[in-house]
């Protein structure tokens, strides 16, 4: 009889026990996106808020990006654990001895462009020569120099913080925008997009995927589960927003009240939408998160060819398959 109620016990405590195991396994996780909340990082608030990442058994503060808050200075100093970059930030970087690895590439297709007004006079590549195209920060000016390069042309690069007021003001002939963001932006200033000539990167052979999940090395090997994780849980939060655009957008909308950015669901709409065409991208067959060898090939080749970087970063140290 003791025996048995000995026996009992330990099965009555095996819940408990069951539970405070569960709770010791959540590990935090710090994050940083490039900008402040709105549908471009749409996958991650919607893993944080549909308790995915708490499925996972992940404990994940997303921190607000911006211009303050560099996400490659942040990395290198320890005050995140993983964030996004632009592909050719993280191979940019990685060339310059930065130890910082590419483990999920979310974007499989760049959505930079030119854009400039048709009353400008501009209808092909050649009529850019002797013109002003402006390139704000978040799209380097290496890859608009190396296209221009690229095609023989001979403009003048001007540097900005916003791009759309500088081509609407006539202070540039051309801007450097994306498609899922600025360009929606200069429709809504008033003007049609049959007033607008458009001129995409992926057109003319550049297709630099931009947004990717980076950590330094030291966190990949300190503990790759919870990098596996982090990477497994925004790839399904990901699945999740794109599958219910409007729950999404009230989630986006929640956090944006909460960093204090003003919104507007119309433009978010947009932006949401073209995420489908950044992230799942036809003709390619990739799993999701994969980072192709040929888009990193590509990208080092025409950093090293137009002398941005020195060397050449290899696929197999930048890029960790940890799914």
């Amino acid at each position: 009889m003791k025996n048995i109620m000995l026996m009992l016990g330990f099965f009555l405590l095996l819940p408990c026990a069951a539970t405070h195991a569960q709770k010791t396994a959540v590990k935090k996780a710090t994050f940083l996106p490039l900008w402040v909340p709105q549908p471009q990082f749409a996958g991650y608030y919607m893993a944080k808020e549909k308790g995915i990442y708490e499925k996972y058994g992940l404990d994940v503060t997303i921190m607000n990006g911006g211009y303050e808050h560099d996400v490659t200075a942040s990395l290198k100093r320890g005050e995140i654990d993983f964030g996004v970059l632009f592909l050719y930030t993280g191979v940019m970087e990685r060339a310059q001895g930065t130890k910082l690895v590419n483990i999920g590439q979310i974007f499989q297709r760049s959505g930079i462009m030119f854009a400039a007004k048709k009353t400008s006079g501009i209808q092909t590549l050649k009529d850019f020569n002797g013109k002003k195209i402006g390139v704000w920060r978040s799209v380097a000016k290496e890859l608009t120099a190396g296209f221009l390069k690229k095609h023989g042309i001979e403009a003048e690069i001007v540097p900005f913080n916003t791009a759309n007021n500088v081509l609407l003001q006539d202070a540039v002939d051309i801007s450097v925008m994306m498609h899922y963001n600025e360009y929606k932006t200069l429709i809504n200033s008033g003007i049609n997009p049959d007033e607008i000539a458009t001129f995409y990167f992926n057109d003319y052979g550049l297709n630099f995927p931009e947004d990717g999940i980076y950590c330094m090395e030291t966190t990949l090997k300190a503990d790759p589960e919870r990098c596996r994780k982090f990477v497994g849980a925004s790839i399904e939060g990901w699945t999740y927003a794109l599958a219910h655009p409007e729950e999404t957008l009230e989630v986006i909308h929640k956090y944006q009240i909460l960093a204090k950015v003003s919104s507007n669901r119309s433009h978010a709409r947009w932006m949401l939408n073209g995420m489908k065409n950044m992230i799942q991208s036809s003709g390619k067959k990739v799993r999701e998160g994969n980072l192709l060898k040929t888009d990193f090939e590509n990208l080092t080749n025409f950093l090293f060819e137009n002398n941005f970087i020195t060397n050449k970063p290899q696929y197999v140290d930048f890029y960790k398959d940890l799914k």
